[in-house]
């Protein structure tokens, strides 16, 4: 299994690639986010190319699935991106690749509206056609925040994803097209080639208490204002997908842009945390591109992971500075290798400029990464690569712990065991039909 996380700006775009069971088999492809703008014409679609290199007899290249893990413009912008390439392709030598799954819960989805209808109750239309330009046209809003316009394009965004899904035959949320949330009791299972994808978020609760806002909120005379609020705060938390991808004893955990202690309840219902033991995993994406916001020093105690992987760019201030000091309170030891997607000193100079130009000012020992980052580069125990995220599994060993003094035989940790659960709903369905020969 290879992992791969491109250069994405401020957002996501993850790569992975299972091999085949047999020398020479074509391997299993999962496309996890596309970034915002810019990113596929100068990242992502480089690397489908690379791959159509590689393997030359496969033409176009086949996307096994697309994850799209919710509908923020910084994961999936890209994806749009992508397949409007595909669509619109009449070149002799045919599209640069062909999706088979797409992996998504549309915002219309979870609130359990048709397509669209998101947009027509808040009657958005027009804020949709002119964020940018123009603060009205969202009724009952006399001032929106720029953030909740952002928020209701990124609706609109997530509407063409599921016509682009739907024009293209591309299959949506299989077997059956449903929502991916987790009920509390058996999580949502599905089979991908080789691979395992768990999925333990959104969690059913939450999906239903935002439908029970969703349907309150409407039918008041101040409801829209409310609702735009209130969507702008929740909707990146609710709706992230949240999935464990195993194959055989190679673990990665996505977590989108979901809250830490929401990604710790849907692994504790689903079994794979409980006890004094943390869940250990090859991989870990970090949620929200490293923001302390989503994140508190208990995630980092539950979840160990011998890769822990940081998607951004500075902007926002992501990753942040104190997630990292999370990170280090909870694994004094080392033993790990952290991945930034970009310098920290390229994050630093980006967060100054995204600071100043909201006329804030940037303080390196409150705000900055570089000097961690300088000082774990100096560390035995950790290890940090910067730059595009390449990591094969299994064979990229993290660094050894390093242990300043003998514990006491009390305080030595046992072995983390993996979980070996695989709840019954498990759905083991090749993408596109039957299982290819080989």
């Amino acid at each position: 299994m290879r992992f791969e996380a491109l250069k994405a700006r401020y957002g996501d775009c993850l790569f992975l690639t299972f091999d085949g069971a047999m020398a020479g088999a074509e391997p299993t492809r999962l496309l996890v986010d596309g970034g915002p703008g810019t990113v596929f014409q100068n990242a992502l679609k480089t690397r489908l190319e690379a791959e159509l290199r590689a393997h030359p007899d496969e033409a176009p290249v086949t996307l096994d699935a697309v994850l799209v893990s919710h509908i923020d413009e910084d994961h999936i912008l890209g994806i749009l991106d992508l397949l409007e390439e595909v669509r619109d392709d009449r070149s002799p030598g045919g599209p640069l690749c062909e999706v088979r799954w797409l992996f998504h819960n549309s915002f219309d989805a979870l609130i359990g509206e048709g397509e669209g209808g998101a947009a027509r109750t808040l009657q958005a239309s027009d804020v949709l056609a002119a964020v940018g330009t123009s603060m009205g046209g969202l009724q009952g809003v006399s001032s929106p925040d720029p953030s909740a316009l952002l928020v209701l394009q990124s609706y609109g965004q997530g509407s063409r994803l599921a016509s682009l899904a739907a024009a293209m035959k591309i299959r949506r949320n299989p077997p059956d097209a449903a929502v991916l949330m987790f009920d509390g009791v058996t999580p949502p299972v599905r089979r991908l080639g080789p691979a395992t994808l768990t999925f333990f978020g959104p969690l059913q609760a939450e999906v239903e208490a935002l439908r029970r806002k969703w349907a309150t909120e409407v039918k008041k005379p101040d409801g829209r204002a409310a609702l735009a609020a209130y969507l702008d705060k929740s909707i990146p938390n609710l709706s992230s997908l949240v999935v464990l991808v195993e194959q055989d004893d190679v673990s990665i955990l996505l977590t989108g842009d979901a809250r830490g202690d929401k990604i710790l309840d849907g692994l504790r219902a689903g079994g794979r945390l409980g006890g004094v033991q943390p869940l250990k995993v090859d991989i870990l994406k970090l949620p929200h591109h490293g923001s302390s916001r989503n994140l508190d020093d208990d995630f980092f105690q539950a979840i160990h992971a011998d890769h822990y992987v940081v998607s951004g760019d500075g902007t926002h201030g992501n990753p942040d500075r104190e997630t990292l000091q999370m990170l280090e309170r909870a694994r004094p030891d080392g033993g790990f290798v952290v991945h930034l997607t970009y310098s920290a000193a390229h994050c630093d100079q980006t967060h100054r400029d995204w600071k100043q130009a909201r006329q804030r000012s940037f303080d390196p020992a409150q705000d900055g990464i570089s000097d961690i980052i300088d000082r774990w580069k100096k560390s035995p125990s950790i290890e940090v690569r910067e730059d595009v995220v390449s990591i094969q599994l299994p064979g990229d060993a993290p660094p050894r712990p390093h242990h300043p003094r003998p514990r006491p035989i009390s305080d030595t940790p046992r072995p983390v065991a993996k979980s070996t659960l695989r709840p019954s709903s498990d759905y083991k369905l090749k993408p596109g039909g039957p299982p290819r020969p080989g």
